[in-house]
């Protein structure tokens, strides 16, 4: 078997080699690279499904915390409704508790002046 490579062919091949060594040296470069922008992209969504969890259940405790606001709103709207009934009904109260203690001072009068 005879060489056929002549010396400036075999300097022209291994420079090609060198520059695909280079290039696929440096391609590797670039998928090291990629690899570690997806390792940060993975952390980051990660990151953010666990706020949006944590502002799905913030959401739902503000929700219920609206009913049972709108709940207090209804019963003082009521109570507010009931208050004139029951500020008469104080003053029936104190007046019998007035009459009674009047009718046991009398008592207690009548008894003394015996």
């Amino acid at each position: 078997m005879e060489n056929t490579w002549s010396g400036e062919e075999r300097r022209r091949d291994v420079k090609e080699l060198n520059e695909l060594a280079s290039k696929l040296l440096s391609l590797h470069e670039d998928v090291s690279e990629i690899k570690g922008a997806l390792r940060d992209l993975t952390s980051a969504i990660t990151k953010l499904a666990l706020i949006e969890e944590r502002q799905t259940v913030t959401n739902a405790a503000l929700e219920r915390a609206f009913v049972a606001i709108s709940r207090v709103e209804d019963r003082l709207t009521e109570l507010e409704r009931l208050a004139p009934i029951n500020n008469q009904s104080r003053i029936w109260v104190e007046r019998f508790v007035m009459a009674v203690i009047g009718a046991a001072l009398l008592f207690v009068w009548e008894q003394v002046k015996k």
